[in-house]
């Protein structure tokens, strides 16, 4: 009996080796690909991520604003406009001619500028650029204290710094742009200046391929800019005055005036060297600006229409350096009468929107009982 069920046992027993060794076989022969955590991905393989508005500093380390010390009209309308548009400022003091020693004073300068305001204002901003390179600051927005800007100006830069990162064919090419989507820096890695806030601009003209039109909700309509912004958009760009929600980006080349410009580190570093710190110069520290980026000594990109404009009250304060400004009359009017071009919703004139009450008149309909 033992030898016969031992024999009927037998079979069953080969058939569950021969199974476990073909299971075994063909398990080892599976292969199972190593599937890498997400953040090991190449980010160059992935999209890009969705614009967002920029921070409290509209993604630069710091902004800075140069103002007079005895300016404290402009003070107090900066930290207004700062608060209700959520930005952070810094001040940095605006100097007086008077006090600039003559040693001190930069080589290049006719006798007849030796005193003009304009020493005194090119020494505002090397101060600005010496404060960036001294505090080892990787990027600050420069600020003029009489600007205006956009209640949704960090939409509005959220969306530039997007483009110059992930959509820069200006840099890279059309198709190229992913090149540049692993850096970490804002507005991209290759920049010294960045100019929003000029009264005007040249682009090279023998390079006008280096732009790129992109949509911006926010953008104005093109006819309500500043007469040499519209003259720019218009005849180089071939937008039409109606356009609105647009604007270029391009290589910057000659703008005029520098209410509002941002400096990487290395920027800060050039425009010192170039204008006064270590070389001399001859003219507005705008002018100087434009013909050092001309000479291809710096390089960055420009922003049209821009997203911060002079604001005017039309009388003696519209001007701490122009003489002809100066000597005209203080009216009381001020800024409730004021004005400033090619924004679509200026903070400036939304004050009264945020911060205008009248709790006599709305309690009125209310009685107690």
């Amino acid at each position: 009996m033992n030898v016969k069920r031992t024999i009927q046992v037998l079979p069953a027993c080969a058939i569950i080796v021969v199974l476990f060794f073909t299971f075994r076989h063909f398990h080892n022969g599976l292969h199972i690909p190593q599937v890498s955590p997400d953040h090991h991905v190449p980010y160059i393989s992935r999209q890009p991520p969705n614009p967002r508005p920029a921070n409290e500093t509209l993604d630069f380390q710091e902004i800075l604003y140069i103002s007079m010390p005895y300016r404290t009209d402009r003070q107090d309308a900066l930290s207004l406009l700062a608060a209700v548009t959520g930005l952070r400022l810094t001040m940095i003091p605006g100097v007086d001619v008077s006090t600039v020693h003559r040693k001190a004073r930069p080589p290049g300068l006719s006798e007849d500028k030796q005193n003009d305001p304009l020493v005194g204002v090119w020494r505002a901003h090397a101060n600005t650029w010496r404060y960036i390179i001294d505090n080892n600051i990787s990027s600050a927005l420069i600020l003029e204290d009489d600007v205006d800007w956009d209640m949704n100006i960090k939409e509005i830069m959220g969306l530039w710094n997007w483009q110059l990162r992930y959509n820069n064919t200006v840099r890279w090419g059309t198709g190229n742009e992913g090149q540049g989507w692993a850096e970490e820096c804002p507005y991209g890695c290759d920049w010294d200046e960045l100019f929003m806030g000029q009264c005007g601009n040249t682009p090279n003209p023998d390079r006008l391929d280096l732009h790129q039109v992109y949509h911006d909700p926010h953008g104005p309509v093109i006819s309500t800019t500043q007469n040499n912004i519209l003259k720019e958009a218009t005849e180089v760009w071939n937008l039409s005055s109606t356009d609105s929600s647009l604007r270029i980006s391009s290589a910057t080349y000659g703008p005029l005036c520098a209410m509002g410009y941002g400096l990487s580190r290395i920027g800060a570093m050039r425009m010192l060297y170039r204008i006064g710190g270590w070389y001399g110069f001859g003219m507005g520290v705008d002018n100087e600006i434009a013909f050092r980026t001309e000479d291809g000594y710096l390089s960055g990109y420009t922003m049209t229409p821009p997203a911060f404009t002079a604001w005017r009250t039309g009388d003696g304060k519209d001007s701490d350096n122009d003489a002809g400004m100066k000597a005209m009359d203080v009216k009381s009017e001020g800024n409730p009468a004021g004005w400033s071009h090619g924004l679509k919703k200026s903070a400036r004139k939304s004050l009264g929107e945020v911060l205008d009450k009248q709790f006599w008149k709305d309690k009125k309909v209310e009685r107690r009982r």
